[in-house]
């Protein structure tokens, strides 16, 4: 069953609240009874106290009488003044002798305590010095009693018996119960403005990552445009960002993916249909045979540009696989360049193209893998020759700076767009979209080419005025013998 995360965490959050709203409220209740017991017990301890000290010393100023009119005693002074303290607390108060019968209580006439004998267990706590005790008094009364004792004594140190101060413990429940009451009102309110807020927080969290699901499935779908507004400075607001970051490097692939079906897809049909037809002409006699090595050359040709197409497409894999490996040797990075240049000359004549400054390089040798710099070399020529103007210049030079060797090739012609500076060196990017003249490539060469400089540690750079030049150079380093 489908939970969402703003209910989970809604539903977490809530229970947590709940719940610790309800330790608190026990916790509340436990130690509000503590203290209320602790307040009792003082009370009528002090009450007790009270009681036994003044029966004390009415007793030893009647010492003649006390022994047979005690009955005068309490009539006369002891009883009205339990019934004053009883009233204060809320509770009855007993004299009893030391034969733990009780001789006066507060409740006067209406008292049925008086002249009753205290159980034993009672009088063993007595006996024990317990002076204060939850519990019926030995069926004394009908209800649990809270009751605070305290012995008479005379100024000579005679016991006459005890003082016994009790107070029922339903008062206690009814005093939970007004605090569980008044806890719980005031808690439905809180309760309430909290899981309002926590409603409201909860929704604003979860909502981005909400859009940011639908995100993702609008990118599966194939819908790069959708983006995830971004709002605050926090860990979600950058999710957001870097989701719609990739949402526009996704859309740039996938704009690079589908021009490099086109152009293979291009690359592959052209030379092939060619390739058939001219055989097909060759061997049904529509090409005559003067004219087979003519047609046989175009076919060679267009087998070269399928392979160099394949070779491509197989250096790429081994970069994405990270099987593209160096195997360096020493070498002539001039001779090199002298040697590809060899490779263009046809195209350079037809253009009428002059080259410059090469014949002041000097042998310049760096430590490299030989095939991989002189794909690199190539690639770079390919692209001068190919983006050159008609009667125009390729200006090459190879030359050594502290620690590194560097090549540079500089073209004139139509140069590079600004906008388009920053992708050349991406894969399947072409800046020739309309192949009027680079109809060859598939956008591979750069990157393939940026990718061997930086396997040797090396880098790439590229500069161009638009309409006037375009040069690209980069740098080996080079640590062994110089020239």
């Amino acid at each position: 069953m489908f939970k969402s995360i703003f209910s989970k965490i809604f539903t977490v959050m809530s229970l947590t609240i709940v719940i610790s709203f309800l330790a608190m409220g026990g916790m509340q209740v436990f130690f509000s009874t503590r203290y209320w017991v602790s307040e009792k017990q003082i009370l009528l301890k002090e009450n007790a106290e009270s009681v036994a000290n003044f029966t004390a010393d009415a007793a030893s100023q009647k010492t003649d009488a006390y022994n047979g009119t005690y009955y005068e005693i309490n009539g006369n002074i002891t009883a009205p003044m339990l019934r004053m303290l009883s009233g204060a607390i809320d509770g009855t108060a007993l004299i009893v002798n030391n034969d733990y019968q009780v001789i006066a209580c507060s409740e006067g006439l209406n008292c049925s305590h008086t002249g009753k004998t205290l159980s034993p267990d009672v009088q063993a706590k007595l006996k024990k010095g317990g002076d204060f005790s939850l519990g019926t008094l030995g069926g004394l009364y009908a209800t649990r009693q809270y009751t605070a004792s305290q012995p008479i004594l005379t100024s000579t140190g005679d016991q006459l018996g005890y003082v016994l101060m009790s107070s029922s413990a339903e008062n206690m429940g009814m005093y939970i119960s007004d605090n569980i009451q008044v806890f719980l009102l005031s808690g439905l309110g809180v309760l309430t403005i909290t899981f309002i807020v926590l409603y409201a927080v909860t929704y604003r969290m979860v909502r981005p990552l909400r859009q940011m699901a639908a995100a993702t499935r609008a990118f599966g779908e194939g819908n790069f445009s959708y983006r995830v507004p971004v709002q605050g400075k926090d860990e979600v607001a950058e999710l957001a960002a870097a989701l719609n970051t990739m949402a526009v490097s996704l859309s740039s692939v996938e704009g690079m993916r589908r021009s490099f079906v086109a152009n293979v897809s291009h690359e592959l049909k052209t030379p092939m249909t060619t390739i058939a037809g001219f055989i097909d002409g060759i061997l049904d006699g529509t090409i005559p045979d003067e004219k087979r090595d003519y047609y046989l050359k175009i076919v060679s040709d267009e087998v070269k540009r399928l392979s160099r197409l394949v070779k491509s497409m197989l250096d790429l894999s081994r970069i994405d696989n990270g099987q593209l490996k160096l195997n360096p040797v020493r070498f002539d990075l001039t001779e090199v360049t002298c040697n590809t240049l060899l490779s263009f000359e046809q195209r350079i004549d037809q253009k009428n193209i002059r080259i410059t400054d090469l014949e002041d390089c000097q042998r310049e040798e760096v430590t490299a893998d030989y095939d991989l710099i002189g794909q690199v070399v190539y690639n770079l020529l390919d692209n001068a020759v190919k983006f050159t103007n008609e009667n125009g210049s390729i200006s090459l030079r190879v030359y050594r700076e502290p620690g590194r060797v560097i090549f540079a090739v500089r073209n004139t012609g139509l140069g590079i767009a600004a906008g388009e500076m920053p992708h050349i060196f991406e894969r399947f990017y072409k800046t020739d979209k309309s192949r009027g003249l680079d109809k060859n490539g598939v956008g591979l060469g750069l990157y393939i080419v940026k990718t061997v400089i930086n396997l040797h540690h090396g880098e790439i750079k590229v500069s161009s005025v638009e309409g006037e030049y375009c040069e690209f150079s980069f740098w080996l380093p080079d640590t062994g013998a110089g020239k």
